[in-house]
């Protein structure tokens, strides 16, 4: 058996060093996307009105649920949105979608959600203040694009 060459050692351990590296960033980045959603917004519980649009290649609709119902465009009710964003934000898996590139920007976070069976759609939300957020679900239906934007701000105390 032949020893191995001193180049041959030099390529292995660097090798190793390069799958180290590439460990160590993926975990940089789970522990980021983990804390990230630990210091999700803090907004105020209360009486909050929702308002929902529905686009599909850039045009207004009333698109239906898979329940055959209408989407309520408006709603208004007593809740602490504080808690609903920190579970969206937190849970990497919600039923059989997967939440994937969780960033934090200067007002909110941007991720992918991606479901089986399906393209990925991309949300942004973003926080302006405690009393009020936008989040905006965009992706593809086959060659449709949709795109579903809800304002949420606070109205007052329940």
């Amino acid at each position: 058996m032949t020893e191995p060459r001193p180049r041959q050692i030099k390529s292995k351990a660097l090798r190793h060093l390069a799958i180290l590296a590439v460990a160590a960033a993926c975990a940089l980045l789970t522990a980021e996307s983990a804390s990230l959603a630990d210091d999700g917004p803090v907004l105020r519980s209360g009486l909050w009105k929702f308002e929902r649009t529905l686009e599909t290649n850039g045009q207004p609709t009333n698109r239906l649920q898979t329940s055959g119902l209408p989407i309520a465009q408006e709603t208004t009710r007593c809740v602490n949105p504080t808690q609903a964003l920190k579970v969206e934000l937190a849970s990497p898996q919600s039923g059989s979608c997967s939440k994937k590139d969780l960033q934090k920007t200067d007002d909110g976070y941007v991720f992918e959600k991606v479901c089986s069976g399906t393209t990925p759609i991309k949300t942004e939300i973003d926080v302006t203040g405690d009393s009020a957020y936008t989040e905006v679900n965009e992706g593809t239906i086959g060659k449709s694009s949709t795109k579903e934007t809800l304002v949420a701000h606070r109205v007052g105390d329940c």
